[in-house]
């Protein structure tokens, strides 16, 4: 081909490339194929509604909605645009076409145009601008956005124009502009005729400035109710597949999400109207059986969506929110989709933005280079386009995160996650270690910022034992942040979920530990201190031996945390009612402590503390100068160690709490009545404001006041104290530690001095037969309730 020829085809092809359509300049004589109309159509797709249950919870939006329609507005109208912005799956489309559906009804013109794909948004609003009277070879000629609103303003009768799925708002606005500018695609009504409807996944400041463009309103369309979308499953099932109970706990499992609830109400209806003969073992066939399978992990298979259109595909949980996240990668949020893979490696709870350090993030291969600010944008997109929902706080730490629970789980199985299974181990286990590094789980002042981390603790590990990544190098680091947080549970009066947490990270650090490894040692003898606490005695006193056994041999006797373990053993043996035995390890831990430790480290003072118990047990059981002896000596170490704590650990420190209580007990046992109530008043104030009302060591203190209020002779006062905290033990404790029968134990000797010597009776059988099963008959509590009910008089 000559030169002159090529080049003149050239600049014909990049003529036509520069020309709508791709038509060639006039004039040349070429001659091209007109390219394929694109078949689009302006109608709602309204028949659609007609294949789903019907809509729920949405009454007070449509309501709001329906109103836009109601023509003319007045004197100053209300917004007529309108955005309904949420979650992929939430409904947004269906509350759509609800209100076009009614409009139809009521003789109002509806325009639908499917925003969603460029190619198809351009067509739909050509189409609108056709049925407007704007002829089909003037499209292309001027502004047709001007034209097309112009013309908008000129209809006289009521109009609705809808644009489904601008999950890309920019798609509205004109090139390089804002939605908000008024100029684009979406534009303030101007006549009193029309209203339009906008439904999209980002709700996002930078395209709706609310503040500033006041011509159109936000909705959010947020998750049905868990009784919202109970109907939606039981219209889809049926009766056959459970109660309206059974519907209520999988929507609550299911997130209230309607698109999730539609594919299980689907499911379940299509299985119930299968003959017997067609199914088989592995059909889920009801409410209970559904939600246990989607416990199993079976998402793909209940939600990946049975269809084959294209529509269908796209409602396929999971899919739904890829697309989410192609559209931030797209639009300059690339890490937005990794982000959301960590956040979904935390466990279903609120997460601390600050967890979320961008100096540690870029230190792993799966952030390389991550900036505080690329950080943040990414937050916020996810939470624009509803994967995320932002809880601010007045703290300054940026509040927390909250996933949608089908969002984690979903994100959680994407094949992505497998191949960077360990990456997301060592980034997880990184910032949960910064996290909790000088935090001393022990102390209240640190609980308010535990009571977030706490439940994150254990991701780490949780990933390793859901997708078996390979071991991290130091995997002591898995499980460092798992103590910490069993500490604050078990210290914040929580043991039940302190002992759970460490049977969890037990069952996970097995793959990584050997046996004997100090770290899974110590998550044993965690879970050994939380069941005494929550007062399983005989559970904790075999795991404490077995631990001391493995501690002996693999740290040494001198070590520290041998010593702790001896010391937690005398505790559950002095808790037995075996005092003399509890004293031996006491003795034991407190000769290691001094030698290795030195008289005024705290936990050489726990010993001491301890030890001072046992002299005023002693003392209160004793007669005669041998009681008073006891009493002394415990005196004696209680006023010593009151001194080092108040100097080393502040008034405030529950170890100096425990102090008190004890010197409480002592006044109590000598007969002082007036030091005692002064004390236990004190003390009840002191342990409310800095533990809380119901912490276990508050309620030990209101019981131990309203034991002093009985001798007194103050028996409502005691009887309505004691009745308080009875149900508060009963709440946190349960009704069958040792601390909860106490008080039943005093609530009775309160009815006998009341002279109601029949319901005492009765209350004490009942106390005396549950401590012959939980603490056995010898324990010397037993002994005394039996004793109290032997020298009750025979009636009232």
């Amino acid at each position: 081909m000559p030169d002159g020829q090529s080049a003149q085809v050239w600049d014909l092809a990049l003529r036509r490339a520069r020309r709508p359509g791709g038509a060639p300049p006039a004039g040349t004589g070429a001659t091209v194929r007109p390219p394929l109309p694109i078949a689009v159509s302006t109608r709602a797709p309204v028949d659609r509604l007609g294949r789903q249950p019907r809509v729920q919870g949405r009454a007070d939006l449509l309501e709001v909605l329906v109103a836009a329609l109601r023509q003319p507005r007045g004197p100053v109208p209300e917004p007529a645009v309108h955005v309904l912005h949420g979650l992929g799956g939430s409904g947004k489309t269906t509350v759509a076409l609800t209100l076009a559906r009614h409009a139809e009804r009521h003789g109002v013109r509806v325009w639908w145009v499917s925003a969603g794909d460029p190619v198809i948004f351009t067509a739909s609003v050509q189409a609108v601008a056709v049925d407007l009277g704007i002829a089909p070879e003037h499209l292309h000629l001027g502004s047709l956005p001007d034209r097309l609103w112009a013309r908008l303003a000129e209809y006289h009768s009521p109009w609705l124009l809808v644009f489904d799925e601008a999950d890309d708002p920019s798609r509205l606005a004109l090139p390089g502009g804002a939605v908000s500018d008024g100029n684009g695609w979406l534009r303030p009504v101007g006549s009193a005729w029309g209203a339009v409807v906008v439904t999209t996944r980002n709700g996002g400041d930078r395209y709706w400035s609310t503040s500033d463009t006041p011509w159109f309103r936000l909705h959010p369309v947020d998750p049905l109710s868990t009784a919202d979308g109970a109907r939606v499953l039981l219209e889809l099932a049926g009766d056959a597949a459970g109660d309206s109970a059974a519907a209520r706990r999988l929507s609550a499992r299911l997130g209230g999400l309607p698109l999730a609830l539609r594919l299980a109400g689907r499911y379940l209806g299509e299985v119930a109207a299968m003959p017997r003969g067609c199914t088989s073992a592995a059909d889920v066939d009801g409410f209970d059986d559904y939600a246990a399978a989607m416990d199993k992990g079976r998402h793909h298979e209940l939600l990946g969506g049975s269809g084959t259109t294209s529509g269908e595909h796209r409602e396929a949980i999971g899919r739904t929110w890829e697309l989410s996240l192609d559209l931030l990668a797209n639009s300059g949020a690339p890490e937005a989709r990794r982000l959301l893979r960590l956040l979904s490696c935390l466990r279903p709870a609120p997460i601390p933005v600050d967890l979320l350090r961008a100096d540690i993030l870029a230190s792993s291969p799966l952030f390389p280079g991550l900036s505080a600010r690329k950080l943040w944008h990414s937050v916020t997109e996810l939470v624009n386009v509803g994967l995320a929902d932002l809880q601010p706080a007045d703290d300054g730490t940026g509040g927390t995160v909250v996933l949608h629970p089908l969002v984690r789980e979903a994100s959680r199985l994407q094949d992505d996650m497998a191949g960077d299974a360990t990456a997301y181990a060592r980034l997880l286990a990184a910032l949960m270690s910064f996290a909790v590094r000088g935090l001393d789980p022990k102390h209240p002042s640190s609980w308010a910022r535990w009571s977030v981390l706490a439940v994150h603790c254990a991701a780490p590990l949780d990933l390793f034992a859901e997708r078996e990544p390979r071991p991290v190098a130091d995997a002591t680091t898995l499980v460092e942040p798992v103590l910490a947080a069993a500490r604050y549970l078990r210290a914040a009066g929580h043991p039940h979920r302190a002992a759970d947490e460490c049977g969890a990270a037990q069952a996970a650090a097995r793959r990584l530990l050997e046996r004997d490894h100090p770290a899974l040692v110590a998550l044993r003898h965690e879970q050994a201190r939380s069941w005494y606490d929550a007062g399983q005695y005989e559970q904790a006193k075999r795991r404490l031996h077995e631990v001391l056994e493995q501690r002996r041999r693999v740290l040494g006797e001198d070590h520290p945390d041998t010593a702790t373990t001896i010391h937690y053993l005398g505790r559950v043996l002095f808790d037995s009612g075996l005092v003399d035995h509890a004293r031996r390890y006491f003795a034991d831990a407190l000769d290691t402590r001094r030698r290795v430790l030195g008289d005024h480290h705290p936990d050489t003072l726990t010993s001491l503390n301890n030890i001072a118990a046992v002299h005023l047990e002693r003392g209160r059981t004793a007669d005669g100068d041998a009681a008073r002896r006891e009493l002394d000596a415990a005196e004696e170490l209680l006023t010593r160690v009151l001194a080092d704590r108040l100097a080393a650990l502040g008034e405030d420190h529950p170890a100096t709490l425990v102090t008190h209580h004890h010197l409480c007990r002592l006044a109590q046992a000598r007969g002082d009545l007036d030091e005692a109530e002064h004390r236990a008043r004190r003390l009840v104030d002191t342990s409310a404001r800095v533990l809380g009302a119901v912490h276990r060591r508050t309620l030990d203190a209101r019981q131990m006041w309203a034991d002093v209020r009985r001798a007194r002779g103050d028996r409502a006062g005691a009887d309505e104290a004691t009745r308080q905290v009875l149900e508060a033990r009963e709440q946190t404790l349960g009704p069958d530690h040792p601390a909860t029968l106490a008080s039943r134990h005093s609530l009775a000797l309160t009815m006998r001095d009341s002279g109601k010597a029949g319901e005492a009776r009765e209350l004490l059988l009942s106390v005396v037969a549950d401590r012959e099963r939980v603490l056995g008959p010898r324990h010397h509590a037993t002994r005394r309730a039996a004793a109290d009910l032997a020298a009750l008089p025979d009636s009232d």
